[in-house]
């Protein structure tokens, strides 16, 4: 079973559509073969995804998403995925794009990192934007209302 929760810790309110942000979530872990899940979603802010990074990575600067793998055993994949609205915000202008694709982008980056895909060396981002592009190409419904 895969169970997602949204939550939301950003002003102002973002008109988002739960349901569409879970099912393109549950798209990239069904594809992947992830059939037992238990993900939290937080859309939040720039200031608090720095904060979690410094913490947690000891790394100081922003940055668009954070995945946190919580699992314990083989079971279950339990995590958190933080995406900084912020940030999507700013890279929908940088990277001419909608905001709601890219958020589908960072929603599915962070599925990705939780699954154990990584983005450090050229060959792995290389590999990891085809698969953005794919799940995005493949989930036309809106995210955001």
């Amino acid at each position: 079973m895969i169970k997602i929760n949204i939550l939301i810790d950003y002003l102002p309110k973002l008109p988002y559509n739960e349901e569409a942000i879970k099912e393109l979530a549950q798209s990239v872990l069904l594809s992947n073969n992830y059939n037992n899940v238990n993900l939290s979603i937080i859309l939040s802010n720039r200031v608090y995804l720095n904060k979690l990074k410094k913490k947690y990575l000891d790394l100081d600067y922003y940055t668009d998403v954070i995945a946190f793998n919580l699992s314990d055993n083989n079971d279950c994949l339990e995590g958190e995925i933080y995406v900084s609205i912020d940030d999507v915000k700013e890279n929908a202008m940088i990277f001419k794009q909608s905001y709601n694709n890219e958020l589908k982008r960072i929603i599915v980056h962070g599925v990705l990192h939780l699954i154990g895909y990584d983005d450090t060396s050229k060959k792995e981002i290389e590999i990891m934007k085809e698969l953005e592009n794919k799940y995005i190409d493949k989930f036309k419904e809106n995210i955001l209302e």
